[in-house]
């Protein structure tokens, strides 16, 4: 199977960050408006700023992937352990989908990891684990404690907010806050998405499939952004190299998330979750933003939330608005003291 077959699943996947179907009318939008230890891999420097590809293992089968970040910091060091910013991407893009933030960061001193839940971007893709919500939280607990992490912000696209969350109620005292990419709460990852992803398996092997799916992910890229000259050729086929690596691992990690089934519901978790949760969605409507229901449910659950509207994007904040990203990382770093 080739890279044309691989848009089926990518624009598969990338609607799959909407718990359920919804019309655009349904989005949430609010109305402030938010402005402008087992390691290999390779090294490289720029002005500075080091970094570096690496994997760790939290079981014999399930092999995490981190790319790290690290500069010189700026300033004085103080005494208290540094708090790391430590993004988790979509089902689809890996580290590189998250590119523009951890440059910026990275210059500006910020230690910055990147870690691909299991089953997603350059992570193991192992035939019979867990891939409850539940069970991705704990392996991001693991790999922190491995790489001896004592204080994270944790920013999250999409579905794995909800990772992010379960995260914050397990491990509070590591935790010192969420920034949500357009990711709303959610129990279940079996979404229209994912379906079609299944569905459309057997037409990758036939011109009029592969045909069908480059023109289902251009109109899914065109949607979800608002304004589309960020995806070219070259980015988009970065965004499917994991995939392509390993797209029959992809598969079956689909169906597998489409099965899982949460131990806790969401409503449970919010209620232990104790650092500050701030929700970034675009201005340009899609159906893959949180809805109105669950905004209401963070509102209602959560003891700290917050929500801003970005101008000039849609729910690929990350690839079109890493600005207002990066504002409010820090912002968040500067109210934990």
């Amino acid at each position: 199977m080739n890279l044309p077959g691989l848009l089926v699943l990518a624009c598969a996947v990338c609607a799959a960050e909407a718990p359920r179907s919804a019309s655009p009318s349904d989005a949430f939008l609010p109305d402030t408006i938010h402005r402008p230890p087992v390691e290999r891999g390779s090294e490289r420097k720029r002005e500075r700023v080091v970094e570096h590809d690496s994997i760790v293992y939290v079981a014999p089968a399930e092999r995490l992937s981190i790319h790290r970040v690290s500069a010189p910091p700026a300033g004085k060091a103080g005494t208290r352990e540094p708090t790391h910013i430590v993004l988790l991407p979509g089902p689809v893009g890996s580290a590189f989908s998250m590119r523009h933030i951890t440059a910026t960061l990275g210059a500006r001193g910020l230690p910055v990891l990147v870690i691909d839940p299991l089953g997603m971007g350059r992570s193991a893709h192992p035939a019979h684990a867990d891939y409850s919500l539940t069970a991705q939280a704990r392996r991001i607990e693991a790999v922190l404690d491995t790489l001896r992490v004592s204080r994270a912000l944790v920013v999250a696209q999409g579905t794995s907010a909800t990772v992010a969350l379960r995260l914050a109620a397990v491990s509070p005292e590591r935790i010192v806050g969420v920034l949500s990419l357009a990711g709303g709460p959610i129990d279940r990852q079996e979404t229209t998405g994912v379906r079609l992803a299944l569905a459309l398996a057997p037409l990758l092997d036939n011109p009029l499939g592969r045909a069908i799916g480059r023109r289902r992910f251009l109109a899914a890229v065109r949607e979800q952004s608002a304004s589309p000259a960020w995806c070219t050729p070259d980015i988009a086929a970065r965004y499917l190299a994991p995939v392509e690596a390993d797209l029959r691992g992809t598969f079956r990690t689909l169906r597998a998330m489409q099965a899982a089934v949460e131990p806790t519901r969401i409503e449970t978790v919010l209620r232990q979750v104790r650092a500050p949760v701030h929700l970034l969605v675009g201005d340009h409507r899609t159906s893959h933003a949180p809805t109105a229901a669950q905004v209401t449910l963070l509102q209602h659950h959560l003891s700290a939330f917050t929500v801003d509207t970005v101008s000039g994007a849609g729910t690929m904040l990350h690839e079109e608005r890493a600005d207002a990203i990066v504002e409010a990382v820090l912002a968040m770093l500067a109210r934990d003291g």
